[in-house]
């Protein structure tokens, strides 16, 4: 019994085994077949697609993103509609992580590729971990910023003195998570667990795909856990968004298990801005695309 045991188990590795490599084969593929372009900064090189005509969005994108998934959530919030400049963030994939990855340099990396586009105002479009750089892009460069769309962003909530922020410890992904076999592995055969972490099916939607490969992301994950992720806790007094007088809109999902509520709520306190708030719909609003896409069509084209 114990042989036939052994045997199963030794099969099922193999299939396990077969299917990891066919699957991030597939990853790396994806990953490759954007039109991708890269550029030097004074931060080093920084790659981005750059996509469609008309008003400028760039994207901000979330932990464990890139120029993939910047690509594929603008696509899916704004369809085919507008120009979509989708920039890998320090760390991830074709970018580098320079010494001092702060979301100001950030920001200011945003401005070098703008002006090498020829492009002399954008809408910053931020997502969950891309808040803190999309803030400090429109609080430094507003006379850039056509407006700020906050889509299941991370936002400033409160100012908290050092012993807070450490007794908050990290922000970001278990370490485990951080490697293409542990992360293709979780997310194929646990699904179930990303789906209570994110509020929302990790099958249905093609944005989590954009999370592998891990490995061309690691160094920006890891970034966005030391300092992305702390910067709006730690440096809480460079962030006055009470001064932004560009145009903002906010898009959130109240049951959002990632980037909560409650904060936006005292952001919407803050800042005079329109909003489309939902019920339920989780990190990816899942549920509610046509209502998305519209809440940006009115508040671009108002904006015009």
């Amino acid at each position: 019994m114990i042989y036939i045991l052994i045997i199963l188990i030794v099969i099922l590795g193999i299939i396990i085994v077969h299917q990891y490599h066919k699957d991030i084969k597939t990853a790396y593929k994806r990953l490759e077949s954007y039109n991708i372009k890269t550029m030097a900064t004074k931060f080093g090189i920084m790659s981005y697609v750059d996509e469609g005509k008309g008003e400028v969005i760039l994207i901000s994108h979330g932990i464990f993103g890139g120029y993939d998934q910047g690509s594929t959530s603008l696509n899916q919030v704004v369809g085919e509609q507008y120009r979509k400049v989708s920039i890998s963030r320090f760390g991830y994939p074709g970018s580098k992580l320079p010494n001092n990855p702060t979301p100001k340099n950030q920001a200011k990396v945003f401005i070098e590729i703008l002006d090498e586009l020829g492009i002399k105002q954008a809408y910053i479009l931020a997502t969950s971990a891309g808040g803190a750089a999309g803030f400090q892009f429109a609080l430094t460069y507003p006379d850039r910023s056509k407006g700020l769309i906050l889509l299941s962003s991370s936002v400033p909530d409160k100012k908290r003195n050092t012993d807070e922020v450490k007794a908050l410890g990290t922000v970001g992904p278990p370490k485990l998570l951080i490697n293409d076999f542990f992360m293709w592995f979780f997310t194929k055969y646990f699904g179930f667990i990303f789906n209570s972490m994110m509020g929302a099916d990790v099958n249905k939607n093609d944005l989590f795909k954009t999370m592998l490969p891990v490995k061309p992301r690691k160094q920006g994950i890891l970034a966005d856990t030391k300092i992305t992720n702390m910067d709006m806790l730690s440096h809480y007094e460079k962030y006055t968004i009470e001064r932004l007088e560009i145009p903002i809109l906010v898009i959130h999902a109240k049951d959002d298990p990632m980037a909560k509520y409650e904060n936006v709520e005292n952001l919407l306190i803050r800042v005079k801005a329109e909003a489309a708030i939902f019920e339920t719909g989780g990190h990816t609003i899942d549920g509610h695309a046509d209502q998305v896409k519209r809440a940006i069509r009115r508040f671009v084209e108002k904006e015009k």
